[in-house]
């Protein structure tokens, strides 16, 4: 096992997740602390949607080659970028207008997304086959390290040095991991400019079991996350200041899942699949049941909810990253890599405002209430055989 290669998979990830966290865990609270609607706040986070619908412009960065290095190009060219997206971000009043603001968090947004397409393939470029598992792992304590200073950095800050000085350090930050990928070299590939369009790209989902897998994928943590909008505004309800929505949403919850991915990552590694796959669906259920519980009898402890919740999420995303990884075709991983997260991440997206919504007209309990059907969903799917969850037959 190459420690060093896997530290350096770790700080892309840490990079990768701090304008992510920013828009979906620092931004709602900062924007409802400025009186923005639950609703208007989940069309804000519409401008997250590029992160689902990247897969689109995939094939581009499998296809064209920027310089020397393929990926490595890519990803330092989208970085600059997005940096010039979140500095106009930064002189935007974030209490104004919706459209300056939605209009920057879109460049940001649309740059660094099609950046992760280039750095999941330059990931999977670097690593053998055997150490993607211990990989996954790396990538998803990437994440939440990344998710502690996007999210939990950025609100403790803000209220002490304000947006604009928050936003540029924020920059600052995310591209200081960004430095260790100069010293690690890029494998060649061979030229492949003729099998690297989108109709050979759709072809990935058309794979004998992809169907069953993709449903799978997209419903399994689901629930969880339909489950973060309500509890991060019942922070800023109950009166909740920065500081301790910061320390309980920002730090402790990702620390909850970071020490989650270290501690059973090498379990889950050992496991079979199917029975990987298996188990993190059971995960859902009595994990929604105690969110769900906290949410609708106990509203003052749903600090601890949130906890609860990004735990589940960081040991289902171990296996989920982990067949991801397994599923890409050697000629095409920046598409394939980024189809299956498109679909890990599109319905939660698309129902942020609906769950905004939701709570805006009915109240909380409504909100959670409907993420307990859909938690059986998945377990039944796979309990039942009703989908495929082994490795699709076409990439073995």
């Amino acid at each position: 096992m190459r420690w060093r290669l896997l530290g350096i998979v770790g700080s892309l990830y840490v990079a990768q997740f701090i304008p992510f966290s920013f828009t979906n865990m620092a931004l709602p609270i900062i924007l409802r602390k400025e009186g923005f609607a639950a609703t208007d706040i989940g069309l804000i986070q519409l401008t997250s949607l590029p992160y689902v619908f990247k897969f689109l412009w995939a094939p581009l960065i499998d296809r064209v080659r920027l310089g020397r290095d393929h990926y490595k190009t890519w990803i330092l060219a989208l970085s600059t970028i997005h940096l010039v997206g979140i500095v106009a971000l930064a002189f935007v009043n974030p209490g104004g207008p919706l459209l300056p603001l939605v209009f920057s968090l879109l460049i940001a947004s649309l740059a660094v997304s099609t950046q992760d397409v280039a750095v999941d393939a330059f990931v999977i470029s670097i690593m053998r086959p055997d150490e993607r598992t211990m990989g996954s792992m790396f990538q998803n304590a990437g994440l939440y390290a990344g998710a502690i200073v996007g999210g939990f950095g950025f609100m403790s800050v803000y209220d002490r040095i304000g947006w604009q000085v928050a936003l540029l350090a924020q920059a600052g930050l995310f591209a200081l991991p960004l430095i260790p990928l100069f010293f690690v070299p890029e494998p060649s590939r061979p030229s492949q400019r003729s099998s690297v369009d989108l109709r050979a790209a759709l072809q990935f989902f058309t794979q004998p079991g992809m169907a069953g897998w993709l449903l799978i994928l997209g419903l399994i943590r689901l629930p969880l996350v339909l489950t973060l909008i309500p509890m991060r505004l019942m922070m800023v309800d109950q009166g909740m200041s920065m500081d301790e929505i910061a320390v309980w949403f920002g730090l402790f919850s990702m620390c909850a899942g970071g020490g989650a991915t270290l501690i059973l990552g090498p379990t889950l590694r050992a496991l079979p699949r199917g029975r990987a796959t298996l188990l993190v669906a059971f995960l859902n259920v009595p994990a929604i049941v105690v969110i769900a519980f906290i949410g609708a009898i106990f509203p003052s402890a749903i600090r601890y909810a949130i906890i609860v919740a990004w735990t589940a999420i960081a040991i289902i995303d171990i296996v989920m990253f982990r067949s991801a990884m397994e599923n890409v075709r050697p000629e095409m991983p920046g598409f394939d890599f980024s189809a299956q997260i498109a679909v890990y991440f599109v319905l939660a997206g698309l129902l942020d405002p609906v769950i905004g919504s939701v709570i805006d007209s009915r109240g909380y309990l409504p909100a959670f209430l409907v993420t307990l059907p859909l938690a059986l969903v998945p377990v039944s799917l796979v309990l039942f055989g009703l989908t495929e969850v082994s490795k699709p037959q076409a990439s073995r």
